[in-house]
């Protein structure tokens, strides 16, 4: 035994250090499971994450494109310095057939280029926006809506610059695929409905008979009585044409 070990002393600390060694080993490998564990739970739970945050972008932007699909106007709202309550107080003032949504920007882009007639607005796709979609048979009943708030949200200024504040600005809109600004905007309050536009188109019809009767009282005289005289059979045919349509002076 001690010719093989040198000294029992001398093996018995080789063997123990020899243990300690592998237990230390193992000790680590233990510790460095978990934490190889814990980062492959991290990157699958950021896979996971990744995978939803894409299908709910897909989300946004088909309920987007169903949006412009069924809207006349649409319009970005700068709501910076508004509160919740004050964006909900302003929503439930909006007909039923508008909507307003807050999403981001390049969401707003892409369904943009997928819906013909709505690639105007992407130069107002800059900043937060809350996005008012509205249905052509409620547009000045919604901008209604949107001057009354801002003439609320005004009581709050100060008399000598509510002129020129705008409490809740106007990014861009676009009407028939044209874009507008805020002056734009606030005009389509007094916007006629499509109810109101078919009443005065037919009230125009109904006066077409009217004035074509008045015009036909207004014909000149002289041109109703050659009419009655060539009617009559008078001989000299080219005497009454003369009288009626004269020949223009010679220069």
């Amino acid at each position: 035994m001690s010719a093989v070990c040198g000294a029992p002393s001398r093996c018995l600390t080789a063997s123990t250090s020899s243990s300690m060694t592998g237990k230390a080993a193992v000790a680590q490998r233990a510790a460095f499971l978990p934490a190889h564990r814990a980062v492959q739970q991290r990157r699958g739970s950021l896979q996971i994450q990744s995978a939803l945050s894409r299908q709910r972008k897909e989300e946004t932007v088909q309920v987007l494109e169903n949006l412009l699909q069924d809207s006349a106007v649409v319009v970005g709202l700068r709501y910076q310095g508004l509160t919740v309550k004050q964006l909900q107080d302003f929503r439930r003032a909006l007909p039923a057939q508008s909507k307003m949504l807050v999403c981001k920007n390049t969401l707003m882009r892409v369904a943009c280029d997928k819906v013909e007639g709505w690639s105007e607005l992407k130069p107002a796709t800059k900043g937060d926006n809350a996005w008012l979609f509205v249905n052509e048979e409620v547009i000045a009943e919604s901008f209604k809506a949107y001057a009354a708030f801002e003439k609320k949200l005004l009581e709050s200024v100060p008399k000598e610059e509510r002129a020129t504040a705008r409490p809740i600005d106007v990014s861009g809109g676009v009407m028939d695929g044209k874009l507008m600004g805020y002056l734009e905007v606030k005009k389509l309050q007094s916007m006629p409905t499509k109810l109101e536009l078919i009443a005065t188109i037919a009230r125009l019809i109904n006066q077409v008979p009217t004035k074509v009767a008045r015009g036909i009282n207004q014909v000149p005289t002289k041109l109703a009585y050659g009419v009655k005289a060539l009617a009559d059979g008078d001989d000299n045919k080219e005497q009454l044409v003369s009288d009626v349509f004269p020949k223009p002076e010679s220069a």
